[in-house]
């Protein structure tokens, strides 16, 4: 089994991030991807979301997403970003226990995520307490002498 070490490189290393920092960094975004489990298989889907009061809030439309938030499952959701010029980044797992927000988008305190397009059926809001954070970000090998400067 290869160890998911060497295709860093030399030096690089995931330092874990605390808990307010992935808080602080899923606020920052408005793309991820959201995993449920479908017939015993895990699914991952993008979805455009909005992070606020220690929830993600995105929209849907009828089917696997949708048939999880009823259902009352854990979901997973997962936010990273990565600069390929400078080889550092960071990514962040939610966890927690889904709900059906509402299935009208005009109702009051709904967050309006996106616009919907013509004949779109996505007008479900799924909403993901997360009660599992997780990060970690990924820091570029910099070299230090002996007397502790870069």
């Amino acid at each position: 089994m290869t160890d998911a070490r060497t295709f860093l490189a030399q030096g690089d290393v995931f330092d874990s991030l605390t808990e307010a920092e992935c808080r602080s960094l899923l606020a920052t975004r408005t793309f991820g991807r959201v995993g449920v489990t479908s017939g015993g298989l895990p699914v991952i889907f993008p979805v455009r979301y909005l992070y606020a009061d220690n929830a993600i809030t995105f929209r849907t439309g009828g089917g696997t997403k949708l048939r999880a938030a009823e259902s009352g499952d854990v979901l997973a959701f997962e936010v990273d970003v990565y600069d390929t010029e400078t080889s550092e980044g960071w990514s962040v797992l939610a966890l927690g226990r889904a709900t059906v927000l509402t299935t009208e988008h005009e109702e009051d305190d709904v967050p309006t995520l996106d616009a919907t397009r013509a004949g779109e059926r996505r007008n479900h809001y799924v909403r993901m307490h997360c009660e599992l954070l997780t990060g970690r970000r990924l820091v570029q090998a910099r070299s230090v002498h002996p007397d502790g400067s870069s």
